[in-house]
């Protein structure tokens, strides 16, 4: 099985993946593929937002990056039709590389950049919002004007981004792990108690 597990910001997704990476998953942590997909078309990152962003040590800066785009829906399109594309091949490549029967594909993005369509299921992991910014804050150490600017680019992210036709599921994080696995122990066993319409 591909099970995609997507949510917003600090909602746990890395908690449940280190969840199911015990029950035997091959995780795949699009964040760090992210990461090198950025710098990869680092060159067209910088051609498009700008040549500041690169530091001297030829990386692209993250911080301004972030500024820049999590302030703007147009500019975090635009970054993401550069960056996408890259992403998806990275996924599809581990896949296609892999003898794991069971693959997580763990991503914020899994609906918005179409890697849904690589998943036999979603799962979608809620989380109250004063716990979304308590993590940031606490374990991230975000400042609190990163913390809204995040917030606010994901506004629109919901379950509906999920156009592809595959079964989505929903499990609630309320940030004790312990709650946390017995959810996605009841999710492999009995799916159907989990699914959203």
């Amino acid at each position: 099985m591909i099970l995609g597990i997507a949510g917003k910001a600090c909602s746990g997704k890395n908690a449940a993946a280190s969840l199911f990476e015990k029950k035997g998953f091959l995780s795949i942590d699009v964040d760090t593929l992210g990461h090198l997909a950025l710098n990869e078309k680092k060159q067209d990152v910088a051609d498009r937002f700008g040549e500041d962003l690169l530091k001297t040590d030829g990386h692209i800066d993250r911080k301004k990056l972030g500024d820049i785009v999590f302030n703007n829906r147009t500019r975090l399109n635009s970054l993401e039709e550069i960056l996408h594309p890259v992403i998806i091949k990275m996924v599809e490549k581990i896949i296609r590389e892999s003898d794991n029967k069971d693959i997580l594909i763990n991503a914020a993005i899994l609906g918005t950049s179409g890697m849904d369509k690589l998943c036999d299921k979603v799962l979608w992991i809620e989380s109250p919002l004063f716990m979304r910014i308590k993590r940031a804050f606490t374990r991230d150490k975000y400042k609190i004007s990163h913390i809204f600017s995040r917030i606010r680019s994901q506004r629109d992210l919901t379950v509906q981004h999920f156009s592809t036709g595959v079964d989505i599921y929903m499990v609630r994080n309320g940030g004790s792990l312990t709650n946390l696995e017995k959810q996605i122990d009841l999710f492999l066993q009995t799916p159907e108690n989990y699914k959203r319409v």
